[in-house]
């Protein structure tokens, strides 16, 4: 089976196969993963798995998860080589400084996950309703897109009932990483924001959220039981859908009453 690129996606020859058992050739579109590999600042290096599409809200994205920038004046350009998957960031020095550290400490190939400071207070709260309206305003966002942007996985950033931005992707990580991009390329801060997911945080999400200053999730599945302590510390409230109406609070439990 052949396929062939464009725009982000890949057009793949399939079988599909009907009721009946009986086979036709036929034509698809996939996303079309791409392994990129990003500089920032000529000092560290790393790779991203993802679609070639809305890039800049993707690198944006990872380096407020990663803790380095809160604001779109922090980072300064980016250089898109998709021919040869090269990302070239420039950002702060201060920025660019504290990401070298991380590369320095951590282990081979990763960046060291050091403790940082607690973003969010108490203060947030949403009612039962609150939160099930969200998550209902988050299910027409997805339906509403078109059939082509509807890849596995989507988040969102709300707050006061209002969703800011969104981010869809073939992996969970690049869809919440899009999400804050976009966010802050919108001028909008990422701390006490609301984040929405049709899928599960595991520790990994759940500690970036937390480096972003997110106070509450809204999933519509339930989270690892490492993210819900990373969730517990750092008071991000994480609340799943799954189960029809009802809601199921797995940290942070006040910002529920």
């Amino acid at each position: 089976m052949r396929s062939e690129t464009t725009a982000g996606l890949s057009k793949v020859e399939v079988i599909k196969i009907d009721s009946q058992k009986l086979g036709e050739a036929a034509v698809e579109y996939v996303p079309a993963e791409t392994e990129f590999r990003i500089f920032v600042n000529d000092k560290v290096e790393t790779t991203l798995n993802c679609a070639p599409h809305r890039i800049k809200s993707l690198v944006v994205g990872w380096l407020v998860g990663e803790g380095v920038i809160d604001r779109e004046d922090q980072f300064v350009a980016i250089d898109t080589d998709l021919d040869r998957h090269v990302i070239k960031v420039t950002i702060s020095e201060p920025a660019a400084d504290a990401l070298a550290v991380r590369a320095l400490t951590g282990p081979v190939g990763k960046l060291a996950d050091p403790y940082f400071a607690r973003r969010v207070g108490t203060e947030t709260e949403l009612q039962p309703e609150q939160v099930a309206e969200l998550a209902q305003r988050f299910k027409k966002l997805f339906l509403s897109l078109k059939s082509n942007e509807r890849m596995c996985y989507l988040a969102a950033f709300a707050q006061n009932g209002e969703i800011h931005s969104y981010g869809e992707g073939f992996h969970r990580i690049n869809a919440m990483y899009r999400a804050l991009g976009e966010l802050v390329q919108a001028g909008v801060e990422s701390q006490g924001r609301i984040a929405l997911t049709n899928f599960g945080l595991t520790r990994q999400m759940a500690l970036r959220l937390a480096r972003a200053g997110v106070c509450m999730a809204i999933c519509a599945a339930p989270p690892s039981s490492s993210a819900i302590e990373i969730a517990n510390d750092y008071y991000l409230c994480i609340v799943s859908t799954a189960v029809g109406g009802q809601l199921t609070v797995y940290s942070a439990p006040w910002r529920v009453i």
